[in-house]
């Protein structure tokens, strides 16, 4: 653990979930690659997208539906709309079968096991501070098993951006009904949860269990108050 500030009393934890508490790059590969193979089998008439067509139907979908860059769950949903009415469906059944479709990559994305050395530091501290999830992901956390260590389970969409701007931030910190110089984000992402945590007044514990330099990185615009590089270090600061 290296520290680079003098940590506030810690009441709050708030938690980043992808590549936080688990590996998230190959849980969304398999989801893409399912989705992609699940259109060519149950849909052949529908022209198959590689990665870059996808690509740039997303584009033009958030060229015409900005908000959705916020988004996940609607960015997909509306992609895979857009996809069946360029092939003659109609309005209502696009959106009903990119919705059906959208549940069941939803299920594959959250089919997976979370480490058990997550859960043990998740409940040791628990058992002495509030928690809260703020991702800007879409996971399923009560199929994954995370919700019960969370007083909530923020996420974006519905109006509230991505981190690291204030939104989410903003919430939990009035969720747990704490100031946030007193709540500890713990997330991996140099830009979204360190700058984000540190600008919108909380601390930021850097999870960086890639062995990534703070120095050299073209990402870090701020500093963490702490770095850590284990999930089980941050029981030691309780």
């Amino acid at each position: 653990m290296k520290f680079y500030r003098r940590l506030q009393p810690i009441k709050a934890m708030s938690f980043d979930l992808d590549d936080t508490l688990y590996d998230n790059y190959p849980i969304v590969r398999r989801a893409e690659a399912w989705m992609h193979m699940h259109l060519r089998s149950q849909y052949p008439h529908i022209t198959h997208l590689d990665s870059n067509a996808w690509l740039q139907l997303k584009r033009h979908v958030l060229h015409q539906q900005p908000h959705l860059v916020h988004d996940v769950s609607g960015i997909r949903i509306a992609c895979l709309t857009a996809l069946f009415l360029r092939h003659g469906y109609s309005e209502q059944d696009a959106e009903s079968v990119a919705n059906t479709i959208f549940t069941q990559v939803l299920a594959v994305r959250s089919d997976f096991v979370v480490p058990e050395k997550t859960f043990a530091v998740l409940a040791e501290l628990a058992n002495q501070i509030p928690l809260i999830a703020v991702t800007n992901g879409n996971v399923d956390t009560d199929k994954i098993g995370l919700t019960p260590f969370f007083t909530a389970v923020i996420k974006p969409g519905n109006g509230l951006r991505m981190k690291p701007y204030p939104d989410l931030f903003l919430l939990a910190a009035e969720t747990l009904a704490l100031p946030p110089q007193h709540i500890l984000h713990v997330g991996d992402h140099l830009n979204s949860d360190v700058a984000g945590a540190i600008t919108n007044g909380f601390m930021s514990a850097w999870f960086n269990d890639q062995q990534q330099s703070l120095m050299t990185s073209n990402k870090a615009s701020h500093l963490p108050d702490i770095e850590i590089t284990h999930l089980d270090e941050l029981t030691s600061l309780l």
